[in-house]
């Protein structure tokens, strides 16, 4: 293998015509707006796709050949033109449609169309390859899904991913438990960002979630996961003038005000700018607690030529919000073995509104596209990415007894944290003797760092069952600065080199090679008051992932297979004894074998999968001679199957669902963790959402959506003792859409089920959102 990767090493820059074309280009309507989900089919072959939001398409691997060219929807006259297609070419085809753009949506509404199943990305494998190509499963939400469902939070995104449970950093991220594993941090248009991420879901264009160790394109640490990574595509430019406002208002007090307006700021239209920024406001539905959020996020997109493109996007977002988090002091004096068991009152906060975090966020990224020859790209990317607390009150709230709590908050004022990443790929495909190959060849190095002042405090102690004493901010910094603030601060440095080649042995038959290697290094912590650095240390991860994929039937069913790696660096630990152990980098190897289904023109698509993952090098504590050393000798399993189904059976009707079976254990670990399922990860993960709308008559465009996800009961701490109960959620929506307004009321939680959060928080009863969006 290692002279197979030099010689691709070697070759990577040698352009090579490759045998098959691709054809490519724009439909646009008779006002000169994008035509969106329009069908593109290449007569002859089984070969077509569907038109982008910006009325792009692209068919890739064209043999060399006469075709005809067919474009158009139900209830529109359908455009033909022959072309001449030639080995290695990049031929590009526009057309233009009768219709207007309000005419096309009419149409579209009519048409049958699998909107929900829109997979095709370069950002999930870095390189353009379909979703039958790639033998990683992944999910996509999109924008469709969450204006159907009316999102307002990025938790009720995550719930249209199989298997995924929504959780909740009180720092502003919001994650979710993939395959027995949690995250809260994302990546933003494929970089690492900061841990401070209260983003909201207006600026983005979809959600992409790699199931899996995807430490070999990705890396590790902050911004992965041994269950999977999630990244966050943002809202880009197009070239017509458009946009929305839209008005929601619900329970609690909800209210958000948001607007996307995207302008062409050149009559070439080479230069493109869009905006979305909104305000959103929201109580609780406990005796205290709010949020509020405002976010602006502008993008400027620059065609120089048809070689070269810039991007630059920014997004500011500031947050005021209350959190508590809840904890039990003493499992031998709590009787009660559930949440549901317990006495508190599911309305009750037991904290103050003046008790709060304000923080803010901002990402400023870049990134320029060079066409190097017709095979090849170069593709560089910067993230600047910080967020900050101005104050931060974190409340825990730890049962003593079945009727006693302590309050304890953890003050953090103020604090930052930040990351800078830059990443440079070289994309292209070049032709090995007979083999085809496919390649991303990159570098990425990042910067992470943070300031912390902090400091721990008890509150009180209180009984439930009578009047709840006074809770606020004052005497919170009182009790802080008499205990003290521990001042750090913290820098680290990461440097990647990775290539991932997908060679075609045959049409049908594909592998995919990618290897990774990278460099991290720190200083550890610099406490302040001691002038001293604690923890420093440098390690160097290896993480490889191979896969295969093979088309029984071409471009409608592959079974495929893999082996994928993840990593996390691991700091040295001083022991009992004063020895210090250096610790090796934490994997998580995944073996993965299925089948994805993309049939009857893309009206069924689906996925099955099963998976083990086996973690090694973990650290477990054992205690020898009365004193609790660590060892790195811990192992951990995680496996299980999971199924997406995506279809669009029937004009009108489109059909969302998944189900995830997993089992997380400790396989070595310490006595007490041993044999012991790790917390806050269901067995049973289930999500459903079907909707249909009226395609003809008077009241085209109405429509009504029903789903609902079953979430299976988890434990809350690692000894397995207490539950987090299962729960049933079942939402559904109404909406008119039409081409210059759409209107939808949304309940949420029917059947006003109580549930918690894996920190331990009640979560939203029954409510409803009603939403007004103004087309322009």
């Amino acid at each position: 293998m290692k002279s197979y990767f030099t010689i691709v090493f070697l070759l990577f820059n040698v352009v090579a015509f490759a045998q098959n074309a691709t054809i490519k280009g724009k439909i646009s309507t008779s006002d000169d707006k994008p035509a969106e989900f329009v069908n593109v089919q290449l007569n002859g072959t089984n070969k077509g796709t569907i038109s982008n939001e910006n009325g792009e398409y692209k068919i890739e691997r064209i043999k060399a050949g006469t075709y005809k060219l067919k474009v158009g929807l139900v209830g529109l006259e359908t455009k033909e033109q022959q072309i001449e297609v030639k080995a290695g070419e990049m031929l590009t085809v526009d057309f233009a449609l009768a219709e207007s753009a309000n005419q096309l949506q009419e149409v579209v509404v009519q048409s049958n169309t699998n909107k929900f199943s829109q997979k095709e990305t370069e950002s999930v494998a870095r390189m353009p390859l379909k979703n039958l190509e790639n033998s990683q499963v992944y999910s996509v939400v999109g924008k469709a899904l969450m204006q159907e469902q009316v999102i307002t939070e990025r938790s009720d995104l995550y719930r249209n991913v199989p298997g995924a449970v929504p959780n909740f950093s009180a720092g502003g991220s919001q994650g979710m438990t993939t395959r027995g594993f949690a995250t809260t941090v994302g990546m933003r248009n494929g970089m690492i960002t900061s841990a401070v991420a209260p983003m909201n879901p207006i600026i983005l264009e979809r959600v992409e979630v790699l199931k899996g160790p995807s430490g070999t394109l990705f890396g590790g640490n902050r911004n992965a996961t041994f269950g999977g990574v999630f990244n966050y595509v943002t809202k880009k430019p197009y070239d017509t003038f458009g946009g929305d406002v839209s008005f929601t208002a619900g329970s609690f007090g909800f209210s958000r005000v948001a607007a996307d307006v995207n302008v062409p700021l050149n009559d070439e239209k080479t230069a493109l700018f869009r905006l979305n920024t909104g305000w959103q406001s929201e109580d609780s539905f406990q005796d205290q607690g709010f949020a509020r959020n405002f976010t602006i996020a502008p993008t400027i997109t620059y065609q120089v030529n048809d070689r070269l493109k810039f991007t630059v996007d920014l997004d500011i977002t500031r947050s005021t919000y209350t959190v508590s988090s809840f904890a039990i002091a003493s499992l031998a004096r709590v009787k009660a073995r559930s949440f549901d068991e317990l006495k508190l009152g599911y309305n009750r906060s037991l904290t103050n509104n003046n008790v709060d975090v304000q923080n803010r966020a901002t990402n400023f990224g870049g990134q320029m596209e060079y066409k190097l020859s017709k095979n090849w790209k170069s593709e560089t990317k910067f993230l600047f990415s910080e967020g900050a607390y101005e104050h931060f009150y974190w409340t825990t709230l730890s049962m003593l007894t079945d009727s006693t709590v302590m309050r304890t908050v953890r003050n953090q004022t103020p604090e930052t944290f930040g990351n800078v990443h830059f990443q440079q790929n070289f994309i292209g495909d070049f032709t090995l003797g007979s083999l085809k190959n496919r390649m991303v060849v990159g570098v990425d190095y990042s910067v992470n760092y943070n300031a912390l002042n902090r400091s721990t405090i008890t509150y009180d102690t209180l009984n439930i069952n009578k009047a709840v004493k006074d809770f606020n901010v004052y005497k919170i910094n009182e009790l802080s600065v008499k205990r003290g603030f521990t001042t750090t601060t913290f820098n680290s440095k990461s440097l990647g080199v990775y290539a991932s080649d997908v060679i075609n042995i045959t049409p049908e038959l594909m592998a995919m090679l990618s290897l990774r290697v990278d460099r991290y290094s720190t200083k550890g912590d610099y406490t302040l008051s001691t002038g001293t650095f604690k923890g420093g240390y440098e390690q160097t991860s290896l993480s490889p992932k191979m896969g295969l994929v093979y088309q029984p039937l071409k471009e409608k069913v592959a079974l495929f297979a893999n082996y994928m790696n993840g990593f996390v660096n691991l700091a040295p630990v001083t022991q009992p004894d004063n020895t210090v152990l250096v610790l090796k980098p934490q994997y998580a190897n995944q073996w993965e074998t299925g089948v994805k289904l993309d049939l009857v023109k893309n009206k069924l698509n689906a996925s099955i999968s099963y998976y083990d993952i086996s973690v090694t090098n973990a650290t477990r504590t054992e205690v020898i001679n009365g004193q609790s050393f660590t060892l790195q000798n811990g192992t951990q399993n995680s496996k299980g199957w999971d199924v997406e189904l995506i279809a669009n059976p029937i004009s009108g009707l489109n059909i969302v669902a998944g189900y995830a079976k997993n089992e997380n254990k400790y396989t070595k670990a310490s006595e007490a963790l041993n044999g012991k399922s790790l917390t806050a990860s269901p067995k049973d993960v289930a999500n459903i959402w079907v909707s249909y709308y009226l395609t003809k008559g008077d009241f085209r465009g109405i429509g009504l959506g029903v789903g609902g996800n079953y979430i299976g009961e988890s434990w809350f701490e690692s000894t397995n003792v207490f539950v987090i109960p299962s729960y049933t959620l079942l939402n559904a929506s109404i909406f008119y859409d039409q081409p210059k307004y759409r209107l939808a009321l949304k309940a949420n939680n029917l059947l006003d089920q109580q549930y918690w959060s894996s920190a331990g928080s009640p979560q939203k009863p029954f409510n409803i959102l009603a939403n007004l969006i103004l087309k322009f």
